[in-house]
């Protein structure tokens, strides 16, 4: 096998030292006969250090790379040969065989023929057994070649020892060979160095004779040494020669068209690159011009070259160049040796910053001409470099040399996470050398590029684009630290976000845990320009989030946590842009509703949600505005709440904020709930919104017109409504919330076609809960709700209560009684006021049945109980306002004669409130008094006055009956046995009769008659207090 490593077949630690004796594998834990392989190490480092004792070279190096393990390779043919056979069997599965059509043989004689009836030479049935064989046979070679194999490893370890022979010996050939190209090179480098052996001879000739004989002399004259005024005339010569020159007879390059003409010499200067004098030799234009000097005019390069073979090579080189190719020859030699030695000057500084301050973020590569600087080594994502070379481009001279030529110059190529940057301007400022400059002006365009990008993608949410919160990108072109993001996360927090230009990491400001865990998540980033924002945006909902939680919770808000729905139901919810959510619930709301409060980019919102009934704290939601059941099992409705001025788009989690937020949301449910028990009952309604109120938002008002108020079914009332209401149009407007009970406070109005007559006199003393307008007819009154249930069956009770209230108004005033207090629940009237002020009080409550009350001392406390049923009777408080007055002067007869008689002598049964009976001890006697009607008013009739007739009864007794019959003092009638008495005249009827019955004590009838008359007015008007 190719590339088997023979020595892992073997004992001991070979190779990766995880093959054993036998081809146990160390990957299953089994060491076999052999060695761990930790126990193999310590043998094989042990080897060199005996060795090196005894002075024995090192051994060769053991070759493993390239090996596998035999076993790796059995392990394969057995999972191929395992796929293969299920490939074989699905496909031998789909090759149908035929049925034999003789099934009658019940011996099964036909050879070819199976018991299952299947013929065994079919077409399908051979090529099963031929695919299968060959499957067998195949698998048997592979196997066989394994067993080879494993044959040939029981002498793997030679032929590995062989192995690393032959890499050893191929090594050391190859030193050999690279020795002898060494020295060859090192020979020709030195070949220009090599200096010429001293001509000693010469030398001493020369210094003793002052000359040398063999020497020839040429007896040339020496020249006369120059004046003062002839150099300065020479010079003036050269000038003029050199003008006439430069400007008539060269054609000199557009670089070098910046010269001076001096002392003798053009100075041509090229800015930020060099000067170079050069002058003549000859008066001839077409002689060349000769090289005097030449300095470098960009820092930092010495400005003079001192003399030496440098500068004898640029003097040679120069005059070269100008002989052949004139001045342009000179300025492109010139130009490439200073771009070439600010390149070099730029290497060296780059090789400086990798050495020090940018250790480890830089990486710097010389390739040819070119300065290829890497930074930000450390951060994710794609690579980040700047190529700083030479380019060559055509640049569009002046109008009077308009001709295109090439001219090479310093450029610099910048790579953005692997892409080439075209766009971008750069100061390479190469008058004055500076790599690290050049550097931060590109981390810096970097920086702000990232910046920019986090910023635009910021401000595609509302809260950043409106200006709600402040997002403000300062840029640099120069320092990278000053380029800055300054990003607002709430009201009252932002952050500042810098990137550090040595190890391009992100730091956030001010310091906090919270933002040192979003800076480790922001330099991670492989594509830090697209995905900070949203990570910002992020921060910023947690930041919001736990600003409102905070408030919430001092705000007497409870904090559902466990209320952690999916993503996928978020978004369903509530929108795409939110990017945290947390739900919250007062404890004395309903527990089907809760608020949720939403935040991201676009805007931070609050929703009221509403739970199912049988499971309120559920986990799963609905759909917002559009309830659907397949977002959450457990959800009915969310809906957003609106709110307006700053708090419209990001919230302030303030006391003030989150109290509105309240007040919205609990106005909201009351009228989600209202809306929705209308609709159960049939009632049309419509929801307005109210003209705009800043700062709180606009609420709705709900209207709902009462088209069945006379159909007690639909109303689900006891009695059918029958108040004229003008249009049968009703408002319910939402007025906030009773901090003492926090219900919602709800303010119902309506308008009465008639007006109440004299409702001005009685909106005085009508309670807070219900207020009357004297002209127009209209009413409105308050209705206290807890937060989840609905308003709407208080309203149609409330609103029997009035038509109740305004039906008693009409009795009350048909009657000529005057009402002393007045409220959805009761009604208080005076129906006496001599000699005593009486009063009745009716209470309609809206759980409990209609009654009536009196207060202690009245004397119809004795008849409440009957009255009562009468109240709730057809004829109501028309009849008992006249039983009040008819039984007015009986029952005060009643308190006086119990306060006449002692508590033994007699009792008053009231059967009802018009059938009483008064029975006495001493004379025993009965009185049945019954109030009836007879022609047009109410009479009483009195009856069994026999029992003071009897023969116990007295003579003063009897002739008392007798007067009384006769009609003497009252003007009663009698009616056989019975007396017939108006209502007025029973107080008097039964003073008489008392009379009768009170005479068997003589003493004590004769103490009364001799009773002073104050003593009877006593009598009469002292009150008796029944319980």
């Amino acid at each position: 096998m190719a590339g088997e490593d023979p020595k892992n077949m073997m004992d001991g630690n070979y190779g990766n030292g995880v093959a054993y004796r036998n081809g146990h594998s160390g990957m299953n834990g089994n060491h076999g006969n052999g060695l761990p392989a930790s126990a193999a190490d310590s043998q094989a480092g042990a080897a060199p250090e005996i060795g090196e004792r005894l002075g024995l070279p090192p051994e060769i190096e053991h070759i493993t790379f390239g090996y596998l393990p035999l076993s790796k390779l059995i392990v394969r043919l057995v999972q191929e040969t395992f796929n293969g056979l299920n490939e074989v069997i699905n496909e031998m599965s789909d090759l149908q065989v035929s049925q034999s059509s003789h099934h009658s043989s019940a011996n099964n004689l036909d050879p070819h023929v199976n018991g299952n009836g299947i013929v065994h030479n079919s077409q399908a049935n051979v090529q099963k057994k031929l695919r299968i064989l060959n499957f067998a046979q195949d698998r048997r070679a592979q196997f066989i070649k394994i067993l080879v194999l494993s044959q040939w490893s029981r002498q793997a370890d030679a032929i590995s020892k062989v192995i690393d022979l032959k890499v050893w010996l191929d090594g050391q050939k190859r030193i050999y060979d690279e020795a002898s190209v060494w020295m060859g090179e090192l020979k020709r480098v030195l070949a220009p160095l090599k200096m010429p052996n001293p001509d000693l001879k010469t030398a001493l000739e020369a210094l003793s004779l002052g000359k040398a004989s063999w020497l020839p002399d040429l007896g040339y004259i020496p020249p006369k040494p120059l004046s003062s005024r002839e150099i300065l005339k020479a010079l003036r010569n050269i000038n003029t020669l050199l003008s006439i020159r430069l400007n008539l007879h060269e054609k000199i390059p557009p670089s070098f068209r910046n010269f001076t003409i001096e002392s003798g010499r053009a100075i041509f200067r090229v800015c930020d690159e060099f000067e170079v004098e050069l002058s003549i030799a000859d008066e001839d234009p077409q002689s060349q011009l000769y090289f005097i000097d030449f300095r470098f005019t960009f820092s930092p390069a010495s400005a003079e070259i001192p003399g030496g073979r440098i500068r004898d090579e640029i003097e040679g080189k120069t005059n070269d160049a100008l002989k052949r190719e004139g001045l342009n020859g000179c300025y492109e030699f010139l130009h490439d040796l200073v771009l070439t030695h600010k390149l070099s000057i730029l290497r060296t500084q780059a090789y400086e910053m990798a050495r020090g301050l940018w250790s480890q973020h830089l990486k710097v590569e010389a390739v040819h001409r070119s300065l290829v600087v890497q930074y930000w080594l450390n951060r994710p994502g794609g690579k980040n470099w700047v190529e700083v070379g030479i380019r060559r481009k055509r640049i569009q001279r002046s109008p009077q040399n308009s001709a295109n030529e090439d001219s090479p110059h310093i450029a610099l190529r910048w790579f953005r996470s692997g892409k080439e940057v075209t766009a971008f301007e750069i100061n390479l400022r190469l008058g004055d050398l500076s790599l690290q400059k050049i550097l931060k002006q590109v981390i810096a365009m970097h920086t702000n590029s990232i910046l920019d990008q986090v910023a635009t993608k910021l401000r595609e949410g509302l809260v950043y684009s409106k200006r709600i919160l402040k997002l403000r990108h300062v840029a640099s072109i120069s320092e990278p630290l000053n380029a800055t993001l300054f990003v607002q996360l709430t009201t009252s927090k932002a952050v500042k976000m810098v990137q550090e230009p040595v190890t391009g990491r992100f730091a956030l400001q001010p310091s906090s845990s919270l933002y040192n865990q979003v800076e480790k998540e922001l330099n991670n980033l492989a594509d830090p320009g697209s995905e900070i924002s949203t990570r910002l945006a992020t921060l910023r909902a947690i930041v919001s989030l736990d600003e409102v939680e905070t408030r919430a919770q001092i705000h007497g808000w409870e904090v559902l946590k466990s209320l952690n729905p999916g993503q996928d139901t978020i978004r369903h919810l509530f929108s795409y842009d939110a990017l945290r959510t947390r739900f919250f619930r007062r404890k004395d709301w309903s527990r089907s509703w809760i608020l949720a409060f939403t935040t991201g980019l676009m805007r931070d919102s609050w929703w009221i949600v509403e739970l199912k009934e049988k499971k309120a704290e559920a986990e799963s939601w609905g759909q917002l505005g559009n309830p659907t059941s397949r977002v959450g099992p457990n959800f009915k409705v969310a809906y957003r709440i609106p709110m307006t001025g700053f708090k419209s788009l990001v919230t302030d989690p303030s006391y003030s904020t989150l109290a509105q937020v309240e007040r919205v949301a609990v106005g909201m449910i009351s009228q989600y709930i209202d809306t929705h028990q209308l609709n159960v009952r049939e009632i049309p309604h419509k929801l307005v919104l109210a003209p705009v109120n800043l700062p709180r938002p606009r609420s709705a008002v709900l209207n709902l017109r009462l088209t069945h108020k006379r159909d007690p079914a639909k109303l689900q009332s006891q009695t059918p409504m029958s108040l004229p209401w003008a249009n049968e149009i009703i408002t319910v407007t939402f007025q906030g919330t009773e901090l003492a009970t926090n219900c919602a406070i709800h303010t119902i109005a309506a308008r009465l076609t008639t007006p109440i007559p004299n409702i001005r006199s009685l909106t005085s003393k009508i309670d807070y809960s219900i207020a009357f307008h004297p002209r127009s007819g209209e009413f409105a009154f308050r209705a206290l709700t807890s937060v989840g249930a609905s308003t709407i069956p208080l309203l149609l009770q409330r609103l029997s209560s009035i038509e109740r209230l305004v039906q008693f108004f009409a009795i009350i005033k048909h009657h000529d009684l005057s009402c002393s207090a007045v409220s959805l629940t009761h009604l208080e009237f005076v129906y006496a006021s001599s000699p005593s002020t009486l009063k009745a009080t009716i209470h309609f409550f809206l759980d409990l049945p209609m009654r009536i009350s009196f207060d202690t001392g009245n004397p119809h406390l004795r008849i409440q109980d009957s009255l009562t049923p009468l109240l709730r009777s057809p004829g109501g408080l028309h009849l008992v306002i006249k039983l009040l007055r008819a039984t007015l002067p009986l029952l005060r007869a009643f308190s006086a004669m119990e306060c006449a008689h002692a508590s033994d002598n007699m009792s008053i049964l009231p059967r009802s409130a018009v059938w009483y009976q008064v029975r006495y001890q001493n004379p025993r006697g009965r009185i049945e008094l019954r109030l009836r009607q007879r022609r047009d008013g109410l009479m009483w009739f009195v009856d069994a006055l026999g029992a003071a007739e009897g023969e116990n009864a007295s003579e003063k007794a009897k002739q008392r009956i007798k007067n009384l019959k006769s009609g003497v003092g009252g003007k009663w009638q009698w009616m056989g046995n019975e007396v017939v008495a108006s209502t007025t005249e029973m107080e008097d009827l039964m003073r008489r009769i008392d009379e009768v019955y009170g005479s068997g004590n003589e003493e004590k009838d004769e103490a009364v008659q001799n009773a002073p008359t104050g003593k009877k007015r006593k009598a009469e008007d002292e009150v008796v207090v029944l319980e």
